[in-house]
C-alpha cells in the first residue's frame, strides 16, 4: 500500500478532507496515492507536515512501520537513547540525525543486520 494512503487511512480522513489540507484537488490524492505521481516541492512539504513525518517517508526513502509497535523495545541503553530522543528532536535536528544514520547504513549495512548472531558480533 501506497505510504500516502497508509497515513490518510491511519489519520481517519477521506481523500477530499486531505485535499482541502494540503491544497490540491482530489484527483492528485488519488495520483499519489496510486504511485502516478509523487508530491514535489510545498506540497512534499506540507503533507510531511500534516502527518508529522520526514519528506523522505513520503517519498519511500525511508521505511516506517504503521500501525505497528515493536514490543520487546531496543535491546541496548545506545539505542533506547537514539529510539526514543530521535522522535522528540525540533524537526530540522531530527532530519540532521536521519541523515547521519542514513549515512552510517550506506556505508555499513552489516551494522544494522538485527540478528542476535550479528550483534553479538559487533558488541
Amino acid at each position: 500500500m501506497n505510504i500516502v494512503r497508509e497515513l490518510r487511512k491511519k489519520k481517519g480522513i477521506q481523500q477530499k478532507e486531505l485535499a482541502l489540507e494540503i491544497g490540491v484537488s482530489i484527483p492528485t490524492v488519488s495520483d499519489w496515492e496510486t504511485g502516478k505521481k509523487d508530491p514535489s516541492g510545498d506540497r512534499l512539504r506540507k503533507l510531511a507536515e500534516y502527518f508529522d513525518v520526514d519528506e523522505l517517508v513520503i517519498l519511500g526513502k525511508e521505511v516506517i512501520s504503521i500501525g505497528t509497535r515493536d514490543t520487546a523495545g531496543p535491546k541496548t541503553e545506545e539505542a533506547r537513547i537514539i529510539s526514543g530522543g530521535v522522535d522528540r528532536l525540533p524537526k530540522a535536528q531530527r532530519e540532521q540525525a536521519l541523515r547521519v544514520f542514513r549515512a552510517m547504513f550506506d556505508q555499513h549495512p552489516e551494522l544494522f543486520d538485527d540478528t542476535e548472531e550479528k550483534q553479538d558480533d559487533f558488541a
